[in-house]
């Protein structure tokens, strides 16, 4: 129990003992590892040199087959081959034009592309038969009416493949590869022959040897080797032990354990259930198993040793630096918020370092903040007061000024006072963040009037639903659109305005405010300008004396009814009939 508390009283001693058992762990564990590992790459390599040699030599194999089986294709479908089918006298001249018609067209063209073929041969059911041999000359005596004798039953229309040692040519027998093709042209039965020179398929052979010493070659479905680079291991069988194994499966790879040989197998495409196999002597294949092996226990050895001597410097490092901000936040704890000394280094713990001195000089800063803030709050609340009692003073001036007028009879000014003290006393009451909709169309109104006094040529017109005007919103969102209007046309252009003011419900849950005036419009540019600034949604306060402007409007109705979970917008846009200006106001409704 006195070791454990020792250790867990330090992470550094934690450090050490983690890392020791890894080490030990990797120790104990290395060999399985090893096994594990080298079996998994030797299977990688088999499929690298071996697998890939396969596929690739059955696709050259296969291509040449494809390609003799094109070109029965293209004999039996010619016509005149079809005509010499269906003749029984060989002597006259239409067999002989016949003859040397699918020579031309269909014989020659083939042979001089493929000089590997030994010879064409035709026979019909009248006995008559086409012999073409550029390479070497038949025996006297040679049939293929007999030697179809000889080859097994075959269905009509498929080719077959057999490989043979043939004895029909001159001189020594020679071992080729033929293909024969039974036809049936109602109810005639005619053949195709050809026999091949070996020598491509075993020029693929030598190509899949990659310098390995391993063995290399082609057998039939009955396990017959029929393409072998050695010329005397042709025709021979292969091992039955291994023709078990291989005869359930279109390819695949094992451990011979009585030859000690990787044998590889694959399927060749398209062909009679021919494979191709590459047996790999075990010592060949296990040079993975040796070369991961050394490698293993060498970089083992390795990363000990480097271990054990990082462990020592890095902990020490770490552990030196944890102790210095554990200091750090003991004094943060007994109010000490002033940032520390740096831990120092590039990694985790620096950065958290950094991040905790950061989090202590903005922790400063927000208390001086705070504390200034509610010395500003302090005096904000004091120059409100003061506006107050400045505003009753207005107030009540106006209010002599309304007196004074109504007993001259001078009913314009009269009117002038009372919208002029309506519009201070609504704008300054500072308490009255929300407000209806009446109130704000009441306002408006005091606004036009003034503006009509000032301005002879502004006419207005208003076009309320009453189920709409109890609902609730934002202070002054109408008076700043009607500034706009008056101030872009008439004070600048010196030209008459008139502006509709609409309100109405939609969709049940909406209030909908529509303001046109019939004014120059805004340019393009500026409205695209405007609509950006829009919808960037920043609280823009303009300078000086200029008017709070629509995206100050737009960011207020936002953020107001955001607090309920609510969405409001102000879509501005030109008049379609090129004349004025349209702002719309989508306001969600909202009862008191």
């Amino acid at each position: 129990m006195k070791v454990l508390q020792f250790i867990r009283e330090s992470i550094k001693r934690k450090i050490i003992l983690l890392f020791v058992t890894v080490i030990l762990f990797i120790a104990s564990t290395v060999g399985i590892v090893q096994y594990v590992l080298t079996s998994s790459m030797l299977q990688l390599d088999l499929e690298k040199y071996s697998r890939q040699m396969l596929e690739q030599a059955n696709l050259n194999i296969n291509r040449y087959f494809k390609e003799y089986e094109q070109a029965f294709l293209f004999i039996e479908g010619s016509d005149e081959f079809y005509q010499w089918t269906r003749q029984q006298d060989r002597y006259t001249s239409t067999y002989l034009r016949l003859y040397n018609l699918v020579y031309q067209n269909s014989v020659q063209p083939f042979v001089m592309q493929h000089p590997e073929v030994v010879s064409i041969s035709l026979l019909n059911s009248y006995g008559n038969e086409l012999r073409y041999n550029p390479v070497l000359p038949f025996k006297l005596g040679y049939s293929l009416a007999e030697r179809m004798k000889e080859q097994p039953s075959t269905d009509a229309r498929s080719t077959n493949f057999i490989v043979k040692r043939s004895t029909d040519y001159e001189g020594k027998p020679i071992v080729v590869l033929t293909l024969f093709k039974k036809l049936d042209y109602y109810g005639n039965h005619s053949y195709i022959q050809m026999d091949i020179s070996v020598k491509p398929i075993l020029n693929i052979l030598e190509r899949m040897n990659d310098g390995s010493h391993n063995s290399r070659y082609i057998m039939d479905s009955e396990g017959t080797i029929v393409a072998h680079p050695v010329e005397e291991a042709i025709f021979t069988t292969a091992p039955s032990h291994l023709l078990r194994r291989m005869s359930d499966m279109e390819s695949g790879a094992f451990l011979d354990p009585d030859s000690r040989q990787f044998v590889v197998f694959a399927s060749i495409p398209d062909t009679p259930g021919w494979k191709s196999v590459i047996e790999v002597p075990y010592k060949e294949a296990a040079r993975t198993i040796y070369l991961v092996r050394d490698v293993t226990l060498t970089v083992t050895g390795i990363g000990i040793g480097v271990t054990v001597l990082m462990l020592l410097i890095m902990t020490s490092s770490m552990t030196r630096r944890i102790v210095l901000l554990k200091k750090q936040l003991l004094n943060t704890k007994i109010g000490h918020f002033a940032p520390g000394p740096e831990v120092g280094g590039i990694d985790e713990i620096a950065h958290l370092g950094h991040a905790f001195n950061d989090m202590l000089a903005r922790m400063d800063a927000s208390i001086d903040e705070l504390a200034h803030t509610r010395a500003r709050e302090q005096i904000a609340l004091f120059t409100a007061v003061q506006s107050q009692i400045h505003s009753h003073f207005l107030y009540n001036s106006l209010e002599t000024i309304n007196a004074m007028a109504s007993l001259s009879g001078m009913k314009p000014i009269e009117d002038a006072v009372v919208s002029l003290s309506s519009m201070i006393r609504y704008s300054s009451r500072i308490r009255d963040i929300t407000v209806t909709l009446r109130d704000e169309i009441e306002h408006t109104k005091h606004y036009l009037n003034m503006a009509c006094i000032r301005f002879e040529s502004v006419t207005y017109n208003y076009k309320t639903e009453a189920a709409v005007l109890s609902a609730h919103c934002p202070k002054l969102i109408l008076q700043p659109v009607l500034e706009n209007a008056i101030k872009h046309n008439l004070e600048k252009y010196g030209r008459s305005i008139h502006i509709d003011i609409s309100m109405r419900s939609w969709f049940g849950r909406y209030v909908r405010i529509c303001i046109r005036d019939n004014g120059a419009g805004i340019p393009k540019a500026d409205l695209f300008e405007l609509r950006e600034r829009i919808s960037r949604g920043s609280l823009d306060i303009p300078e000086g004396d200029q008017s709070i402007g629509l995206p100050n409007i737009a960011y207020r109705i936002k953020q107001f009814y955001k607090r309920y979970g609510l969405q409001a917008e102000i879509v501005v846009s030109n008049c379609r009939s090129g004349n004025g200006v349209k702002v719309h106001l989508i306001l969600p409704i909202l009862s008191a």
